[in-house]
């Protein structure tokens, strides 16, 4: 049995686990980091490297800070601000923090933060509600992955099209190239009805209650203290403002979280106990995971295997929607086996090649790719806010598929419709 073959099944067993929920996600994740590293899919030092990348740093050091900004006063007259403005409407309310993530995420570059710094508002929100965090979770999950740098000029990728260019002309397309606003042409509008979808029809295939127990995210809450002092609460707010800007004016994200995160026990916001206590380990544990998983997928071929099929099943197609939507397909399935970055890195240079071959403008297909890579939200594997929304809502693997599929197939056909029209393939 060869590597791939066997990456394949350990990829098919963490599933399987994660449906059963006899072991906790977290150590079901770490038991499959143990078979990669033992049959030899991945290697040890890739293995370790994930407990301490940058992604990790930035998860552990933002739950820190957004536990400092919980430790305030600020959630709390946020939240009665918005329950009078909204009249206690759930829909209403679900909508705000709808567009206010959707506008976050358009200067904010890690979705890891965006989702980090929402969710104590929201949890705070169906506390105040009397409703589970289970019907208000996965949605803000949506919006982070799936509705930000929709808008591409204004935020931290105003600059991306040229590095797509850079890919076209790299694998041989002079024929035609991307524009500053090519991607928002087709990213805002299904931005827009994803967003529309999120608030009215997902939480109806949410359930009314947590079907796993809460993860830290959500489940440590502070105990009932007396109030900070002034300087402290100040220094609550100033810290989560600073890590906000640090992190829109384009600052390493690892960075900006960690300093702010040492501030707030340093200044004494919180002790050294709740900051610990509000690491989140099962969340972080589960995002390790899955990241070496990924990194195994990569390094065994599987990724390269999938797109080199893809290359066979199109030879001879001249339907331009059915191109952009085969390579939709493919990004999205890539996407729930590696994290989102890969799929960029593995998927365009092969449509380039693949359209150059058959003659067709990749243009539309290059944009699919990177609208799948921000549509899959239905594992674990493709980006470390699905985990922190399973965590948060209590979310089983099967509620997770069911209701982000829903969301994918909407986002590929509406996209496909777009970019293909927009960019005809022949």
């Amino acid at each position: 049995m060869n590597q791939m073959t066997l990456c394949l099944l350990l990829f098919a067993l963490m599933i399987v686990l994660f449906f059963i929920k006899k072991i906790p996600m977290s150590f079901s994740a770490m038991l499959i980091v143990v078979l990669l590293v033992v049959t030899g899919c991945v290697e040890s030092k890739t293995a370790l490297s994930s407990f301490g990348n940058s992604t990790v740093v930035t998860m552990a050091s933002m739950f820190v800070v957004a536990a400092g900004l919980t430790r305030t006063q600020m959630i709390n007259r946020i939240s009665q601000m918005l329950y009078k403005v909204t009249d206690g409407s759930f829909t209403k309310v679900l909508a705000t923090y709808m567009v206010i993530t959707c506008i976050l995420g358009q200067f904010v570059p890690s979705i890891v933060a965006l989702f980090a710094l929402v969710y104590p508002l929201v949890q705070n929100m169906c506390d105040r509600m009397k409703i589970s965090p289970s019907k208000m979770m996965y949605p803000i999950a949506v919006a982070c992955v799936s509705t930000s740098f929709i808008i591409e000029p204004i935020g931290p990728y105003a600059a991306w099209y040229v590095t797509q260019n850079g890919y076209l002309e790299s694998y041989g397309w002079t024929a035609s190239q991307l524009g500053m606003w090519s991607e928002t042409l087709v990213f805002l509008p299904v931005g827009i009805v994803t967003m529309l979808v999120a608030v009215f029809i997902t939480p109806k295939m949410l359930p009314d209650n947590p079907e796993t127990a809460l993860g830290n995210v959500t489940a440590r809450k502070m105990q009932e203290k007396e109030p900070l002092s002034p300087m402290r609460e100040v220094l609550g707010y100033g810290v989560f403002i600073a890590v906000i800007i640090g992190l829109m004016a384009g600052l390493p994200s690892w960075q900006i979280t960690l300093a702010g995160a040492v501030v707030v026990v340093i200044s004494g916001v919180l002790t050294e106990r709740e900051a610990i206590d509000n690491l989140n380990m099962s969340t972080i544990l589960l995002y390790i995971g899955v990241t070496v998983l990924g990194s195994a997928l990569a390094e065994t071929g599987a990724a390269e295997q999938l797109g080199n099929w893809l290359a066979g099943v199109l030879s001879g197609v001249t339907n331009g929607y059915i191109i952009g939507f085969a390579f939709y397909a493919v990004g999205y399935i890539m996407t729930s086996l590696l994290y989102n970055r890969a799929v960029s890195t593995v998927l365009v240079p092969l449509a380039v090649i693949t359209c150059g071959a058959m003659g067709c403008d990749p243009r539309g297909p290059v944009i699919l790719c990177a609208l799948a890579s921000m549509s899959s939200l239905i594992t674990p594997l493709s980006t470390a806010v699905v985990p922190m929304a399973m965590n948060a809502g209590g979310y089983s693997a099967k509620t997770v598929f069911k209701a982000g599929i829903v969301h994918g197939i909407i986002r590929g056909v509406l996209g496909t419709a777009i970019a293909m029209t927009i960019f005809p393939a022949f």
